[in-house]
């Protein structure tokens, strides 16, 4: 299915749900947020990448385009449990991805907690995290070290848009020599929606820090 041909089809399934429905907003501003995800893909490394793990799929966007422009396949998809319910809450996201006929499943990423995934994947990717601010309490600083520590049982490759958009001090000093802020040709900063620190790390380099 082409970019279009899917743009198309999740337009239809919007139709079906209430126009405020949770993930309503990637459709019916497709060209911003598919420009973020396009941004992403552009910018990951996919030498030797024949399977991914998605966290916090979302619509599943991302994963259209690592199919159908990088030609992987072997693509798992995961969310939070109330994006897979039959309501509103979750019915739209779940048709939307269930067009991809990725495996989907539930997974969180809690602090200091091990995701225990059932495979191994050639890279892990998230875009738009809130397990590492949205979810915690106020003034909490996401253990990274943890977290990559538990990628890297299970991959080779980590690559994070965070919702981070600021200066960038509350990241600490161990992270810093895998984080991205994008610039433009004359050095300046990006805006929406590709803006933002990423993380970008192969486990070579990450065990050697």
């Amino acid at each position: 299915m082409n970019t279009q041909d899917y743009r198309n089809t999740l337009t239809e399934i919007s139709k079906r749900h209430w126009k405020k429905a949770p993930g309503a907003k990637y459709i019916h501003k497709w060209d911003m947020y598919m420009l973020e995800k396009q941004f992403c893909v552009d910018n990951m490394n996919f030498d030797g990448v024949n399977s991914v793990l998605e966290i916090g799929c979302g619509m599943g966007m991302l994963a259209h385009l690592i199919q159908e422009q990088k030609g992987v396949n072997d693509i798992e998809l995961t969310d939070v449990d109330e994006f897979f319910d039959a309501t509103d809450k979750g019915g739209l996201y779940k048709e939307c991805c269930d067009v991809l006929g990725f495996k989907r499943f539930v997974m969180y990423v809690n602090m200091n907690e091990p995701m225990k995934l059932d495979r191994q994947y050639d890279m892990i990717v998230a875009t738009r995290t809130v397990f590492d601010r949205e979810c915690l309490e106020p003034g909490t600083i996401f253990n990274y070290e943890y977290w990559l520590d538990d990628c890297f049982k299970y991959c080779k490759r980590v690559f994070v848009k965070t919702n981070f958009a600021g200066g960038g001090k509350s990241f600490p000093d161990y992270l810093r020599p895998y984080l991205w802020w994008p610039k433009g040709p004359n050095g300046e900063s990006l805006g929406k929606p590709r803006r933002g620190w990423y993380i970008r790390v192969d486990k070579d380099d990450w065990e050697k820090r």
